[in-house]
């Protein structure tokens, strides 16, 4: 198992690397999202689906459509009622691995009709099979077989075929570099805190909901914690009442609820640990802010792993 905690904490360093060759590839003449902004519908609705980390990424894409006037949802590619069908459609099935079977014959079921754009690591995968079009993310592959670099390569393609430049996306390789090397003094302060706790509940505005899930992801893929995620201002009405004293909240700032939550916890017994965010520019940013701050949450269940695998006999 000591093995894959360092096979983790490679694939994290390796983050600026493969996000600076991926915005290369974008930034290219022969780019695929020329191809696929040439193919959308003027009038069009943007439905993405995935499961895990995919999905998560989806979801910051979904909103900062829909605050720029869009229409746009997620859902879990595995669902019984999916999204039906349309020509103004574009379909987004995300998949890292391409192989995910029920994000495969999501796209199946929407080729020919809908516009489908695939997101994969691996283009010539069964999922680019069923596409239109194809958007590889570059990350490589991931030894630890946990989805880093992937995920923040999903919400930067993702923020490009929303019509962000790739030069707009491109000082956050430094920003992510700067992170890193930064994180270590956070990352030891908070995994004393979160050592053996019995409930993490790991908060973020709604629009910034993605990086709160991925981040609770991180949490109980490596080191196995309890982690939830939920909006910051939804979990004074929903999950308050599990905070009990010694309760841990891991809070991503900016939500209108931080104070309120920042009291309440306090006032229970429990305590709330916020995520360092690098830069003010990150903070305004949803795209910028999920590439940096995932990064800082994923060498904190790295630190939480190695813990728990240096007490194993």
């Amino acid at each position: 198992m000591t093995d894959r905690v360092e096979q983790l904490r490679d694939d994290i360093l390796r983050a600026p690397a493969a996000l600076e060759r991926l915005f290369r590839a974008y930034a290219s003449p022969d780019s695929p999202l020329a191809t696929v902004s040439a193919a959308l519908p003027p009038e069009r609705r943007f439905a993405f689906a995935g499961l895990g980390s995919s999905r998560y990424a989806g979801l910051l894409a979904a909103s900062e459509l829909r605050a720029a006037g869009e229409s746009a949802w997620v859902e879990y590619a595995s669902t019984g009622r999916p999204t039906a069908p349309a020509a103004d459609l574009v379909f987004v099935a995300i998949s890292a691995s391409g192989r995910t079977a029920e994000v495969v014959a999501a796209a199946r079921r929407h080729r020919g009709r809908s516009v489908v754009v695939a997101m994969t690591n691996d283009p010539d995968s069964a999922l680019g099979a069923e596409a239109d079009h194809v958007l590889p993310l570059h990350a490589g592959p991931e030894g630890a077989g946990i989805a880093t670099r992937t995920f923040r390569a999903t919400v930067a393609v993702l923020a490009m075929l929303g019509g962000r430049p790739p030069a707009s996306l491109v000082s956050t390789v430094a920003q992510l570099a700067v992170a890193t090397e930064s994180a270590e003094p956070w990352v030891t302060a908070t995994a004393d805190a979160l050592d053996g706790a019995s409930a993490i509940d790991v908060l973020a505005d709604a629009g910034t909901l993605g990086l709160a899930h991925q981040a609770a992801l991180m949490l109980r893929e490596a080191p196995r914690l309890p982690a939830v995620a939920h909006d910051t201002g939804d979990w004074l009405h929903t999950a308050v009442y599990l905070a009990i004293p010694g309760h841990r909240v891991l809070l991503f700032p900016g939500a209108f609820a931080d104070a309120e939550v920042n009291a309440t916890v306090e006032r229970r017994g429990g305590m709330v640990l916020p995520v360092p965010q690098v830069s003010t520019g990150a903070g305004t940013d949803v795209f910028r802010r999920a590439i940096v701050e995932s990064v800082t949450v994923e060498l904190l269940a790295t630190e939480l792993w190695r813990r728990t695998t240096a007490q194993e006999p």
